[in-house]
Formats: structure tokens, sequence, C-alpha cells
């Protein structure tokens, strides 16, 4: 009889979290605890409330406890996601590694290995694991994972060819951005405009779509096109002081030093560290005195 009541608090409080009724889910959790200290989906949902909570030493101690008593690979992988917030990334490795030992098609164990490496600059690793993964689910979103990864080991052709040959009709605009910026990087400036505009087609307030489309244009000396997009992005974020600075340097580029210098200032007076800002506000100052 106890143990229903424990059962059915637990499912009380499962209840009160996902209202956010956060005190009310705790004291649920506590009680059907007392009353059952080895229900292992007590346990769990303990942690999960203490990791919600930021509290990730005593998140740990509930997944361990819920270990101690049952292995499951969702307990495994939650306790490394806790580890990661406690910053023991070797140790969340360790958690992970094991979940997939115990069900090789967990998902979420395979995402958080790949997500975890690429994180730390394993990108090797990185690369292997979301490999991995697709043997079981080839989703749109593992793939374009995968692609942004061969962009940080520098491999644009293949990250491209990956996302061409994978997802040969996309239609999300993220997609189409790495396309657009993988095509930048390996200076095929049409094809990358191509994708860059359908990426803006979909998001066109997407600050970072935008900017590759304006830095793609003046890869090409078309300047009007590439300082229409950056007073695009200026309208939409005015104080946005990177974008200050670069239209900075193309006013320079222009000689035309005075409207530079001023915002150069402007960029300066929103953030006074700026190195690149401080950098160019030199040149001009030295070039005109």
């Amino acid at each position: 009889m106890e143990l229903n009541k424990a059962i059915t608090l637990n499912n009380q409080g499962a209840k009160h979290f996902l209202e956010k009724e956060y005190e009310k889910a705790e004291q649920c959790y506590l009680e059907a605890f007392e009353i059952n200290p080895k229900n292992v989906s007590v346990l769990n949902n303990l942690g999960l409330f203490y990791h919600q909570q930021k509290d990730y030493e005593k998140a740990l101690s509930y997944f361990d406890l819920a270990i101690s008593h049952e292995e499951k690979p969702n307990f495994r992988v939650n306790a490394g996601n806790s580890l990661v917030m406690l910053n023991k990334p070797d140790k969340a490795k360790e958690q992970y590694l094991k979940a997939t030992k115990l069900d090789p098609r967990h998902i979420g164990a395979w995402v958080s290995l790949a997500k975890l490496c690429t994180h730390l600059g394993e990108l090797e690793d990185a690369v292997l694991f979301w490999k991995k993964l697709m043997r079981y689910t080839a989703k749109e979103e593992y793939i374009l994972e995968l692609a942004k990864v061969y962009m940080l080991k520098k491999q644009f052709n293949v990250a491209v060819s990956l996302l061409y040959e994978r997802i040969p009709n996309p239609n999300n605009p993220e997609i189409w951005f790495q396309i657009g910026r993988g095509e930048f990087l390996l200076k095929n400036h049409g094809m990358a405009e191509d994708a860059l505009k359908k990426a803006l087609a979909e998001c066109p307030d997407q600050v970072e779509y935008r900017y590759y489309l304006a830095i793609n244009y003046l890869s090409m000396g078309q300047i009007e096109g590439g300082l229409y997009h950056i007073n695009m992005i200026l309208k939409l974020q005015p104080d946005n002081y990177q974008i200050l600075t670069e239209k900075g340097i193309i006013l320079c580029g222009l000689h035309e030093y005075d409207n530079a210098l001023k915002l150069f200032e402007k960029a300066l007076s929103i953030q006074p560290e700026y190195d690149k800002a401080i950098h160019y506000k030199k040149l001009i100052s030295n070039q005109t005195s």
C-alpha cells in the first residue's frame, strides 16, 4: 500500500514539475523518497529536479543512487549531463559511453557524446560519434551537426557535399546558411549567394545569415550590395559595435574617413575595449594628422 502511495506521489511530482510548480514537485518527490528510497523513478526524478534547479551536486547524488539500484542508459546520460555542468567533462564522457554500452541505440547518449567532444575541440571523436549515431537514425538535424563539425575541421568541401547529398531538397534555412557559409569559404561566391539568399528568404532578421551575404558581396567586389546588407543589420541592431566597425572599414576603403571615424567612435562608446575599432581608429588618426 505504501509503495503505491510512493508511485502516486512520484506521478504527482512529475505533473507539478511539468507545470513549473517546483516547490510542490520537490515536496511530492521527497515524500515519495521517504516512503520508498529505492524507487529508481523517484531517484531519477529528484535528480532531474535538482539539475533543473542548478544544484548539480545534489542532482548527481540522486542519479548515482538510481544507478546503484538499476543500470539504465538514461540514468547514465542524466548523470553525465550534471557532470558537464560541474565542469567534469572526462567523467561525463565515461557516463555517456557506459550508456551506449547498455543500449547501443540510445540516441541521447550519442548526441551528448558528439556535442561534448565538439565543445572540447575533440573533433575527430565528434565526427565518429555523429557517424555512429547516424547508423541508427539519419535525422536532418544530426546531418547538419556533423556538417558543422566538418566546418570546424576546415573540411568545407566535405561539409557542403554532405548537406547536398544527404539532404537533397533542404527547406531548413539553417541548412542553406551552412551551405552558403561553406561555399563562401570555398570561394564559390555565386553558389554562396544563392544559398544565403534562400536562408534569408525564410529568416530575414537573422543577422548572421545577412552578415555572410554582405561579406560575400564584398568579396565579389560588389560594395553596394555589401553595404546594403550591413545597413540592414544596423537597422535591426543599431548598437552592434562589431557591425559598426565593419561598416567603418568598408568606408575606409571608399576613402570616406570622416564617416568611418564616427562609426569607430560609436563602436567604442558601446564597447571601449574592442581592439578592431581601436586599431582602425588609430590608422585613420595617423593618416589624417
